[in-house]
């Protein structure tokens, strides 16, 4: 990994890159830095916000929502941007608790996840955000989604929920764990992996339907995770080696021995 100067001491807590150039990180007090080049130059962006801002999803370079809480008017705060940062516009919401994971599959289609169970769902680009039923209280703090239906929202206590219909149902899953989840990411439909306290990595490949956990060898906090890549407390960083299937070498069928022709 390199270390590179992003122009603010503020902390930075959720990141979005759409190409190996283009990304987009957002942090305490409404930080806001955009990169076009890799992350070699990071660039303050004007957010109209000085709330903390958890999460961030662009799904090209230049649409994408941030989301986070205003605790002084309790309200949720998320903000669009269609024109790759230069300027972002606050939209409203129905949240009254803390907005912290977000996921867009196109500049239409996304689903944010926060406090309480909170669920809120957009197919328009963010003009409206409707609530989803959840079926828990428990605090959701990240969502992945590998297409418009299929997405899996992850939280206190290890909470994992499943949708394959887009969020009209949720469905809980067991994760293994107790410990809280912070992260989660799918490859694909099917492989997963979930990051959280203590080292916790659970895993899954069959779209989340069941869940086991792996050692990482680590005890600090596992914070967040892409693709197989997990970044946490005191500058951990953990990828997770996919080693090929390698099939077993058939055996040789035997050349029948000829039979012997019986004298006459």
């Amino acid at each position: 990994m390199v270390n590179q100067t992003s122009g603010t001491t503020n902390t930075l807590l959720g990141v979005s890159f759409t190409d190996a150039n283009n990304g987009t990180a957002v942090g305490e007090f409404g930080t806001i830095v955009r990169t076009t080049d890799g992350g070699n130059t990071w660039m303050p962006q004007i957010s109209g916000t000085e709330v903390d801002l958890w999460g961030v999803s662009f799904t090209d370079v230049n649409n994408g929502t941030a989301v986070g809480f205003d605790f002084t008017t309790v309200t949720g705060v998320i903000l669009r941007t269609t024109d790759g940062g230069s300027s972002w516009t606050s939209q409203p919401n129905a949240a009254s608790t803390p907005l912290v994971g977000v996921s867009f599959t196109d500049a239409n289609t996304g689903t944010v996840v926060g406090g309480a169970g909170l669920i809120l769902r957009t197919t328009d680009g963010g003009n409206n955000w409707i609530p989803q039923v959840s079926g828990t209280e428990s605090d959701l703090l990240r969502v992945s989604f590998t297409d418009a239906n299929n997405g899996t929202a992850v939280g206190q206590a290890g909470t994992i929920l499943r949708t394959t219909d887009g969020g009209s149902h949720w469905m809980p899953r067991q994760s293994g764990t107790t410990e809280l989840l912070a992260g989660v990411s799918f490859t694909d439909v099917n492989h997963g992996i979930a990051v959280g306290a203590f080292g916790t990595i659970v895993t899954t490949s069959d779209g989340g339907n069941s869940w086991v956990n792996e050692p990482s060898g680590t005890g600090y906090d596992l914070s967040r995770v892409s693709l197989n890549t997990a970044v946490g407390f005191g500058g951990t960083i953990l990828r997770r080696e996919i080693m090929p299937r390698i099939s077993p070498t058939p055996r040789p069928i035997p050349t029948p021995r000829p039979r012997p022709t019986p004298p006459r």
